[in-house]
């Protein structure tokens, strides 16, 4: 990081009323070159104050020079006067000036210099209702007005100006970022931003489809174990008809082997005397084991092909 004192070509803008400069005999002129060469002293290197009689050559356009002037400078010295605030070419400056500190990012490269007493700059109730008398009420100022009939040998007002320079130096010397590296700064800032909501958006794909298949792989386990469960029950309930089944075949060979255990002269079927031979009766008993067989089987296909 620089400072707007490492600047190659560093200038500043010395604006103010050429009719006091006349009024005076030079001395706004005679002010700027003193505080040029402070400037030059504090900052231990060649510097420019750009000031309209010295850089606007005869026959060329006033507000374009002017313009071109104030985007060039990086500090801004208003001699602030009745004339000065009377000017609409002053106004120009400072407002053009104000343009180009916003483009370098600051907000304290103004540093008005009160030359001749301005009442509405006393009163606060007053310069708040004047644009540019409130932007100079808002600056820290410094006020020669007392000086300025004094020489500028005069020791006083060599300590009041190197004062004044100091605080000039000392905003030309704090850390400062060219408009340039913003661009470059917020171009890469934005694409850290861009590349941060990608990888972002990216993840975020990642755990949604993390999520999917992890409720893809419990829907399937749940599954598998629904099938498992079925499978037992099945085979459980082919275990309790088969069960039932050999129970009932046994119930039946029970009975036949208790009929043909009996005498061979028959078996009374009712209270009147009526019998039934003993080859009848083995016929009846297969039959009935036959039909108790089947209908077991019956149910058992049954209940294999409704069962969940």
């Amino acid at each position: 990081m620089t400072s707007l004192a490492d600047l190659p070509d560093l200038i500043g803008f010395f604006s103010y009323s050429r009719q006091d400069d006349e009024y005076s005999d030079g001395a706004l002129s005679r002010l700027r070159d003193r505080i040029l060469k402070e400037l030059r002293t504090q900052l231990g290197r060649r510097i420019r104050v750009w000031q309209d009689t010295e850089a606007i050559p005869d026959g060329s356009d006033w507000s374009n020079e002017i313009h071109r002037g104030i985007t060039e400078s990086v500090f801004f010295i208003p001699i602030v006067t009745p004339s000065a605030i009377a000017s609409k070419h002053c106004r120009f400056e400072f407002e053009a000036f104000l343009a180009r500190e916003a483009a370098l990012g600051r907000s304290n490269l103004v540093f008005p210099l009160v030359y001749v007493r301005v009442p509405a700059l006393e009163d606060e109730t007053s310069w708040k209702h004047d644009e540019l008398l409130k932007i100079i009420g808002a600056r820290q100022y410094t006020d020669l007005t007392r000086f300025r009939q004094r020489g500028l040998d005069d020791v006083e007002v060599r300590e009041r100006i190197e004062r004044y320079c100091s605080h000039i130096v000392d905003a030309l010397r704090e850390p400062w970022i060219s408009p340039d590296d913003r661009r470059a700064r917020a171009a890469a800032e934005a694409q850290r931003a861009a590349n941060e909501m990608r990888r972002a958006a990216e993840e975020a794909r990642r755990r949604e489809a993390a999520v999917k298949a992890q409720q893809l792989a419990e829907e399937q386990e749940r599954a598998r174990a629904l099938g498992v469960w079925r499978e037992a029950e099945a085979e459980k309930r082919d275990e309790e008809i088969k069960l039932t089944a050999e129970a009932a075949a046994q119930r039946a060979r029970e009975k036949i082997s208790a009929a043909s255990g009996g005498t061979d002269q028959g078996i009374s079927l009712s209270s009147g005397g009526t019998q039934l031979p003993p080859l009848m009766i083995r016929i009846l008993a297969v039959t009935a084991l036959v039909a108790a067989v089947g209908f077991l089987l019956f149910y058992s296909h049954s209940v294999s092909t409704y069962a969940p």
